[in-house]
């Protein structure tokens, strides 16, 4: 197999950018493009190491593989996996093997290591930089440090700088990056005094000044300039609560005091308590914190989750099957029984058995149940269906647009439809409308580092 010539272009371009982002499009091939790399300094440098950082489904199922796909036997066996049990992974994290792939929640295994050449897949899990994760990468020495993501900038601009600084493109100095958010940002709801934040460019300052230098460092491929791919279609379906719900959810709302905001904002720890226990209520259940965390069902509720069981059975009636995306453990578990009852067959891609993607490629599955922070990377479904439907939103745009991307994607044959289900009057339509406004942000910096 030969690389396409733009993957060949960041094969080349990584040569000459030792601290390098790759903000390159979902479907574009950035693994196999990166893979080469690794097996070109091979060839320079015979004896350089790497560390490979990725989710944990893709460390574990993608790296590997891919280079076998593309033939790169000496950079396959070359590879072990940072897995299993606490021995198991102080066993691999300390062997000779020249290329360790851990999974982002195991870098403990690698504070202050040093390697030749660092990769990072989905850098945008390292956007904060107070995270404990982020602080674990930072302290990893690496000549070569190679950052790959999909959606560059998620929630607004300010992501970008623990990602860039987690490559060594942008200073790893907290005070720096508070310097910088200073510089050319302002918090807007300062002056209101309540407890979440909204950062937004200073008037007059455009995304490529805050970016600065830094874009010499950054190549931009989008998907839609490279690759063909089916339309997506997006439809949004608002759902009536039933009357049980809307007085649970008026009530809950007026309890908690909550204002739900126009635009996109920051949470602080206790909004984000609120905002999820709001946003349960959607789909006709809460948490009770003082049980535990029992969920309690609505009685007469579970509009939404009707509504979901009911757009999968009229697919199912017409020879289509669905990938639904769910927010919360209780939603899941209640579809779960309601679609049982419909007669639908279901499976969810939790747990450590590949036997559901078999089903779901070969037909004979109607639903297949994920959580986006969980399936939103690393999975290839495109040959299972053509149809996703958001039971419960996201508010996070990556994992938003890295599930959707499950689907649509090289290989797909049909047009991709996306429905999200929106409760009336709720927070969802704020949800709904922060992501458009994500997405638009997000072509905006990718528009900047082209």
């Amino acid at each position: 197999m030969e690389l396409r010539p733009y993957q060949n272009r960041i094969a080349n371009w990584l040569c000459d950018h030792p601290h390098a982002c790759l903000s390159v499009g979902m479907g574009l091939g950035k693994t196999a493009a990166v893979l080469h790399f690794i097996d070109h300094t091979l060839d320079v440098y015979p004896a350089a190491t790497f560390l490979i950082v990725a989710p944990k489904r893709v460390a574990e199922t993608v790296w590997r593989q891919e280079a076998e796909k593309w033939e790169l036997w000496r950079v396959a066996r070359n590879m072990v996996l940072v897995s299993g049990t606490p021995k198991q992974k102080e066993a691999a994290a300390a062997s000779t093997a020249p290329i360790k792939i851990v999974g982002r929640d195991n870098l403990k295994y690698f504070e202050h290591a040093e390697f030749d050449v660092l990769v990072i897949d989905e850098l945008t899990s390292f956007k904060s930089m107070t995270a404990e994760r982020t602080k674990l990468v930072l302290s990893i020495k690496a000549t070569r440090k190679i950052g790959m993501t999909g959606t560059f900038a998620p929630n607004g601009l300010l992501d970008v700088y623990g990602q860039l600084a987690a490559v060594g493109i942008a200073s790893p100095d907290a005070g720096d990056f508070y310097a910088w958010r200073g510089r050319w940002f302002v918090d807007v709801l300062k002056a209101a005094k309540v407890r979440f934040h909204k950062w937004q460019l200073r008037n007059g300052v455009t995304e490529a000044q805050a970016l600065g230098d830094w874009t010499r460092d950054i190549i931009t491929l989008t998907t839609e300039d490279y690759l063909q791919l089916p339309p997506m279609m997006v439809d949004v379906v608002t759902v009536p609560l039933t009357e049980a719900e809307r007085k649970a959810y008026d009530d809950l709302v007026a309890a908690l005091h909550f204002e739900i905001p126009g635009e996109d904002f920051d949470f602080t720890v206790d909004e984000k308590a609120r905002f999820a226990k709001i946003q349960t209520l959607c789909s006709g259940f809460v948490y009770d914190t003082e049980d535990g965390g029992k969920p309690i069902r609505i009685g007469g509720g579970g509009a939404k989750v009707d509504a979901a069981v009911e757009f999968c059975r009229r697919a199912a009636a017409e020879g289509e099957s669905v990938l639904l995306f769910y927010q919360y453990r209780e939603t899941a578990v209640w579809f779960g029984e309601l679609a049982q009852k419909a007669g639908l067959r279901i499976a969810s891609v939790n747990g450590g058995s590949y036997e559901w993607l078999r089903k779901w490629e070969g037909g004979e599955l109607d639903v297949l149940v994920a959580n986006p922070a969980s399936a939103g990377h690393g999975l290839n479904l495109q040959h299972g269906g053509h149809i996703v439907l958001w039971l419960e939103l996201t508010y996070n745009y990556e994992y938003y647009a890295q599930a959707n991307a499950r689907l649509h994607r090289t290989g797909q044959v049909k047009p991709v439809q996306v429905t999200a289900l929106v409760a009336e009057d709720t927070v969802d339509g704020a949800v709904w409308g922060a992501l458009q406004r994500k997405s638009q942000t997000n072509r905006r910096v990718e528009a900047v580092t082209k």
